[in-house]
């Protein structure tokens, strides 16, 4: 395997937490959180921070990564994060000649986030040579069977046009499903950039642990994630 590159996207307009790739968590700022996770991970030579924002260019220097550019502004307002990556990735070629073998995306979001995670996700890969890349999931907590629709006279249906009842009103009996919690992706270069996407044509999964689905979305997530960060 070649070395592989870490790509924080970390825009400075976060709409629902006002800056919040620079706000504190347990005394630090949750930048520093991806970036320190991928320096454990002795397989990633390179972290970057793909950012538009000055305030949070000069923090993610400071805190050991790099930032070899400015995100432009047209990738920087509510885009598909495959752009984000695309265009750093692009970058690194036209400015190195070479691109390192994978591609972690991930951002300063899920805090909780575990070495020990990423490192699965690797080796999943790698044993797959077939597969483009890996994702994080977690066990979702509803089932697709149990799923109504209601039409406009009010006469309801299942999503899957199952019945309700019998083997399928009995929760075990249903077979366990995921839910994406995007934690982070682990993509194959080559073939990112052949077909641009954070998936690609055939792709995997772990599963994370609760704590590590903890996505700071909404102010009152900050707060839940407070909490934890005090148990750890």
């Amino acid at each position: 395997m070649n070395d592989a590159v870490a790509i924080i996207h970390a825009r400075g307009g976060s709409r629902r937490i006002p800056r919040k790739n620079l706000r504190e968590l347990n005394g630090k700022p949750l930048l520093a959180y991806p970036i320190a996770l991928c320096r454990e991970c002795e397989w990633i030579t390179r972290v970057i921070v793909s950012t538009d924002d000055d305030g949070i260019m000069a923090a993610a220097r400071e805190l050991g990564a790099e930032v070899p550019f400015r995100r432009p502004a047209e990738i920087s307002e509510d885009v598909p994060s495959e752009l984000v990556t695309e265009h750093a990735l692009r970058f690194l070629l036209d400015a190195d000649g070479v691109l390192p073998e994978l591609a972690v995306t991930l951002t300063p979001a899920t805090p909780f986030t575990s070495s020990a995670s990423l490192d699965e996700a690797l080796r999943l890969l790698l044993d797959h040579s077939e597969w483009d890349a890996v994702t994080t999931v977690r066990v979702a907590a509803e089932h697709p069977e149990w799923m109504i629709r209601i039409d406009e006279a009010g006469e309801a249906r299942t999503l899957l046009g199952n019945p309700l009842d019998g083997t399928y009103n009995v929760s075990q009996n249903l077979t366990p499903v995921h839910y994406p919690c995007g934690a982070f992706w682990i993509n194959r270069t080559e073939a990112f950039l052949r077909h641009p996407s954070l998936y690609g044509s055939r792709w995997g999964a772990i599963v994370l642990r609760s704590d590590e689905t903890l996505d700071i979305d909404e102010p009152e997530d900050l707060d839940r994630a407070e909490a934890l960060a005090r148990e750890q």
